[in-house]
């Protein structure tokens, strides 16, 4: 974030800044660069090699969240290295597979025992965009950060998936009770363990959304829930 954050002389958007593009206040590598997925996946190597981690978890920030008014400025990359796509969103999702691809393939080859997995927004797809989505009607993932989860579990570029579901039980537009299952169902023998919002327990904001997070028995109902699935 350009008004929070100073960075050093060194720093990747000081050294490299065309690899760098500006979306509002952020600066983010552009994933359409092999530059930039090499140099990812160099920074993830290099802690895999030098530190004996179990695992590499990644949060669910791909291309950035759509905001009013801001467009992230990739044409110039579409142009340069377009891998065959005509689509610039199948583009972009490809972008992310090859990345979650490269990092996959780096880490097995070096430490196969090393876990790699991803916490994904909570809804892949609604059902209203497609058969395949979940009964919900929140924002897409797939369509809104190019962030296709359902592709890294089918083609086994992780080896588990961590949803966000941070949604509480019978809330309309995204219910945790249609969400668990439905990642369930579409993990293709990875390892499921679904992501909750313990952090929305009792606090103003959620239960002014939804009353329900002021109830003591949402967090257990939910644990309850997740058990009832094979994760």
């Amino acid at each position: 974030n350009v008004n929070s954050s100073s960075v050093h002389s060194s720093h990747i958007s000081v050294t490299h800044p065309h690899w760098v593009r500006q979306y509002g206040s952020l600066k983010i590598l552009d994933p359409g660069l092999p530059q930039v997925r090499e140099y990812v996946t160099g920074v993830i190597m290099d802690v895999v090699r030098r530190y004996d981690i179990d695992g590499v978890h990644f949060d669910d920030y791909f291309y950035p969240y759509p905001q009013s008014g801001i467009t992230f400025d990739d044409d110039a990359t579409f142009a340069q290295y377009p891998n065959g796509f005509t689509n610039k969103a199948d583009w972009r999702r490809n972008n992310v597979n090859l990345l979650l691809e490269m990092i996959n393939d780096s880490i097995k080859a070096v430490k196969p025992h090393v876990k790699f997995g991803i916490s994904p927004f909570g809804i892949w797809r609604n059902q209203s965009q497609d058969p395949l989505g979940s009964a919900t009607s929140g924002l897409s993932a797939y369509d809104a950060i190019y962030a296709d989860a359902r592709a890294w579990l089918m083609g086994g570029y992780i080896d588990y998936v961590t949803p966000q579901i941070y949604w509480n039980i019978g809330y309309p537009p995204a219910r945790f009770e249609v969400l668990v299952p439905w990642w369930v169902n579409n993990s293709f023998g990875k390892h499921f363990y679904a992501g909750q919002a313990a952090y929305k327990i009792g606090t103003t904001n959620a239960i002014n959304q939804d009353p329900k997070w002021g109830d003591p028995a949402q967090m257990p109902d939910q644990i309850k829930l997740i058990r009832m699935y094979p994760g």
